[in-house]
């Protein structure tokens, strides 16, 4: 009897054992099947899990005025509907609004052309401005900028039927009229770089489009990605020659007023922070390959 009573105790005593670490096994299994997934990309700057950047709500409370140029593809532009903004510098203001916490005045970007945009940054009418522009040196005497996130190079721009023309230095003995908008980083090296008498100033880069389409100017030169969209999409009836020239001198940054710098000492800074972090994590590359590729 007392040989059958122990035997029954070390049956029990095994399955007991065998269910405790059953349950061990089952538990341990969904254990490590967890980090896989919350290490897994979110669709947002930061991936899930990931520890917050140190600067991460830097300006949360802060309100900013800020502005956009509405006309420059595919950086900023509309959509069909013509009052939805969309493009690479409306994305990534929204990637730096969401790290660093600010507000957009009266929650809208204001759009505005290039001329009038600079201005209203440098008077303080707009805190910051993220529209493709360039940090010239004569720009940063009225208002400063962040680090460069995209630097664009220069390319020639000609009729799809011209032959003549194979790069920029079939440009600077002056035989060939060249349309140019003013302002821009174009103009400024074809000021330095061409004669000046072959030299056809526009006020908008579409008029020296169409200056070329139109036969009035033989070619054009503008930034690379901004023509490489517009003869993609089929927005003008151009070809690109050449290769792309003045690389680092169109450095794109985002520029801020001298009076929100002085309201909000560490706001260079803070956004440069913002930017480092979007370039390190492959932020800004997938931001290319979306708008500008």
């Amino acid at each position: 009897m007392k040989k059958k009573l122990l035997s029954l105790i070390s049956v029990a005593l095994t399955f007991a054992m065998t269910a405790v670490m059953l349950t061990g096994c089952t538990g341990g299994t969904e254990a490590a099947s967890q980090p896989e997934s919350s290490t897994a990309p979110a669709a947002s700057s930061q991936a899930a899990g990931e520890s917050a950047p140190s600067f991460q709500g830097a300006l949360k409370g802060v309100t900013l005025a800020v502005g956009t140029s509405g006309t420059y593809a595919p950086f900023s532009y509309f959509k069909e509907d013509g009052t939805t903004l969309q493009g690479f510098d409306v994305e990534f203001l929204n990637e730096l609004q969401k790290l660093l916490g600010f507000s957009i005045k009266s929650d809208k970007l204001q759009d505005m052309d290039y001329g009038p945009l600079t201005t209203s940054v440098s008077q303080g009418q707009l805190d910051v401005v993220a529209a493709a522009l360039c940090a010239t040196d004569e720009r940063k005497k009225t208002m400063n900028f962040t680090d460069t996130y995209y630097d664009a190079g220069i390319v020639v721009v000609v009729g799809e039927n011209n032959s003549d023309i194979k790069s920029v230095d079939d440009l600077k003995d002056g035989k060939y009229t060249v349309a140019v908008q003013a302002g821009t980083i174009a103009y400024e090296y074809a000021a330095a770089n061409l004669p000046e008498k072959c030299l056809k100033t526009f006020d908008s880069q579409s008029l020296a489009y169409k200056a070329v389409e139109g036969g009035q100017a033989d070619a054009t030169i503008y930034d690379a990605p901004g023509t490489a969209y517009s003869i993609k999409t089929g927005e003008i009836k151009l070809k690109i020659v050449g290769d792309e020239f003045y690389n680092g001198q169109a450095p794109y940054a985002i520029a801020l007023s001298f009076n929100i710098c002085k309201a909000n000492p560490d706001i260079v800074q803070n956004f440069n922070d913002a930017i480092a972090y979007l370039q390190s994590n492959g932020t800004i590359d997938q931001l290319k390959e979306k708008w500008c590729e």
